[in-house]
């Protein structure tokens, strides 16, 4: 189990949230997944003390239900606390109130039962807005538990399962949405750092070695090993076909140089990180 160090707590809005949400998803017996920007920051932050230099403004919640009934059954559950609000406009999407002011975003995602065939969503009630939910099943599966506030544990995304959800969402929204790939960079750079470092020079060396004992470089291709162990043979087909287009990868580097901070040239350092993990992919 992962556990926040005292000295780098979780954001207290985000564990108040969690705190009301976890009664009512044990209520319904509804099995769920913080993901997202918090698990990011809960993770890489508050566990292994890295840095991100993007606050948490919203939690995401990943919820394996069986039917449209279930998921209306946690969102309804949810308002009814009198803790958060509904978008008007967004049905996965509720406000967390601070007093009578909308606070945090809450996006409930659904997955599992519930999916249409190619692991696809098609949101109520006329189906018109059709979301991927590749990746949840195998993010779940691999998923940690952390104790993010004292006695309180929740299930929460791994690195590996995060990387593997930035990279579907980035294929899905990059061209009107740069933060996946932002974070996406993000965990290339830090993967090294985030725990893995006996790793790297005990049990997989050899990725080391090849990455000329150069940790910058065997993190991302570590990295890209570990999504393949946990992905579905599918997934990884579908990851190793988005690396593969030229013209992806462009886009990818580029949205991923806006991370890479004073690089003499961040393209090419981020079209280097990406390489890594794709080999990883293929090794794994």
């Amino acid at each position: 189990m992962l556990s926040v160090a005292p000295d780098r707590p979780v954001d207290p809005l985000a564990i108040a949230i969690l705190r009301q949400v976890d009664p009512v998803a044990r209520a319904l017996g509804v099995e769920y997944l913080v993901t997202g920007a918090t698990a990011r920051d809960i993770v890489l932050v508050g566990v292994f003390g890295l840095e991100t230099g993007r606050g948490t403004r919203d939690v995401d919640l990943a919820i394996a239900v069986d039917g449209w009934p279930a998921f209306e059954a946690m969102r309804t559950s949810l308002v009814g606390t009198g803790a958060f609000v509904p978008d008007r406009q967004i049905v996965h999407r509720l406000f967390h109130l601070r007093g009578e002011q909308r606070g945090y975003p809450i996006d409930l995602i659904p997955f599992g039962a519930i999916e249409d065939p190619g692991a696809t969503i098609a949101w109520p009630p006329d189906r018109s807005v059709v979301m991927s939910v590749a990746g949840y099943r195998e993010a779940f599966d691999a998923a940690v538990p952390a104790e993010v506030d004292p006695g309180f544990v929740v299930r929460v995304v791994s690195l590996p399962g995060l990387a593997l959800l930035k990279l579907i969402a980035w294929a899905d929204r990059g061209a009107a949405d740069p933060r996946d790939a932002i974070d996406l960079a993000m965990l290339l750079r830090r993967y090294h750092a985030a725990g893995n470092e006996d790793r790297l020079y005990g049990a997989e060396i050899a990725v080391l070695e090849a990455a000329g004992y150069d940790a910058d470089l065997a993190g991302p291709r570590l990295l890209g090993r570990d999504v393949a162990r946990i992905s579905r043979a599918e997934t990884r087909r579908t990851l190793l076909a988005l690396l593969d287009d030229e013209r992806n990868l462009e886009r990818l580097s580029r949205a991923m140089a806006r991370e890479m901070g004073a690089a003499r040239d961040p393209v090419a350092l981020a079209r280097g990180l990406i390489g890594q993990f794709q080999v990883g992919l293929q090794e794994g």
